[in-house]
């Protein structure tokens, strides 16, 4: 017979005879000691004796689980891949409380915190990843994805200490970004044709699907011919290997002297990047100011915005907008929507890119 799991967090009030109470800490715990609403100390495992005044202090014991523990995290339709599959994932993430304090006192739902930090790394490697990518080697990817990015989870007060992924699955529903943008009759039966190919072959061990960006896949045994009489047999036509495509070159902006003193230098390639705009946005998204190409960045990342302060003097800030994987200035990884003062030689790194903030 199993019993439920212990709660997370448990707040008790202990007995008190004459204002003294004895609190006894259990291994595999913390105990925060909490009078009028303020944190008075942390208490170990072990025996602690505490004292409150008799109606005029309210004290109580705010209890911690500090053992590993284990989350259930399951989604549907959350995810699309890179060629627009809907993608379920179910997955236990084992986690463990590192900062009592942060998850107990300043998170006012800490469980539902820590799967919003796990789905948002799911829908970073899920888009990044194709169809025949995720169904040869989705699970390891994914793993060593979110074991990789610790720092999501540090800022919660957790500590991620594995993962294991349960099912990937492609439901036959389209993806709310298909829905929205709308996919031609023959994309769409491409999808459907090879949806229908893999649920065909959940036993045969590993499947072997081709999935062409310009032209329907054509897949033994599916119903793919029968929606284009014109279209050879999958035995007789040989799709032509997917070209890899060229990267986008870096943004560069012409050099304005006269507006532009301040410049971002990169430290790997040299490049420079006189900050032309204000503000001056970074992000994956065609429309930013400079266009990053690093898989870790957010489509809006950061802004540099230039200010003037009351004696007139230029300044420089940057602001993180909101990214998923964060951005460090100096190596410390900036506050979301909490401007940075900027000094010269202040060093920037968003995604896979560092750059060096010069006046």
């Amino acid at each position: 017979m199993s019993s439920s799991p212990s709660p997370l967090i448990q707040t008790l009030a202990p007995e008190r005879w004459a204002g003294w109470s004895m609190d006894f800490i259990g291994a595999g715990y913390v105990g925060l000691l909490v009078k009028n609403g303020q944190l008075i100390r942390k208490l170990e495992p072990g025996r602690h004796f505490s004292f409150a005044l008799p109606l005029l202090e309210q004290c109580h014991l705010v209890l911690v689980d500090t053992k590993i523990r284990n989350l259930e995290v399951l989604s549907q339709g959350d995810f699309l891949s890179k060629d627009q599959y809907v993608v379920n994932v179910s997955l236990s993430v084992m986690y463990q409380v590192i900062d009592p304090k942060r998850v107990a006192l300043e998170l006012s739902d800490p469980i539902g915190s820590l799967t919003s930090a796990v789905k948002d790394l799911l829908g970073v490697v899920i888009n990044d990843l194709r169809l025949e990518q995720l169904l040869q080697q989705g699970r390891v990817e994914i793993r060593q994805y979110l074991t990789s990015h610790p720092d999501t989870f540090y800022l919660l007060g957790f500590n991620l200490e594995d993962v294991r992924i349960g099912d990937i699955s492609f439901p036959q529903s389209r993806g709310i970004v298909r829905q929205i943008e709308g996919l031609t009759a023959r994309e769409e039966a491409s999808h459907e044709a090879t949806l229908q190919q893999i649920k065909r072959s959940p036993a045969e061990g590993t499947v072997r699907i081709q999935v062409n960006e310009s032209a329907p896949a054509s897949l033994p045994d599916s119903p793919a011919t029968a929606w284009f009489p014109n279209a050879k047999a999958a035995s007789d036509q040989k799709l032509p290997p997917q070209q890899k495509r060229r990267p986008l070159p870096p943004t560069t902006l012409a050099p304005d002297t006269a507006t532009a003193t301040a410049h971002l230098v990169h430290c790997a390639t040299g490049a420079i990047v006189p900050l032309t705009s204000n503000p001056f946005t970074i992000g994956r998204d065609p429309e930013n100011s400079l266009v990053s190409e690093s898989s870790f960045c957010s489509r809006n990342h950061a802004a540099i915005e230039r200010v003037v302060d009351l004696q007139g003097v230029v300044r420089y800030q940057i602001i993180d907008v909101g990214s998923s994987n964060g951005t460090l200035l100096n190596n410390q990884r900036l506050l979301s929507r909490q401007p940075a003062s900027l000094e010269v030689g202040s060093m920037i790194k968003i995604g896979e890119d560092e750059w060096r903030f010069v006046l």
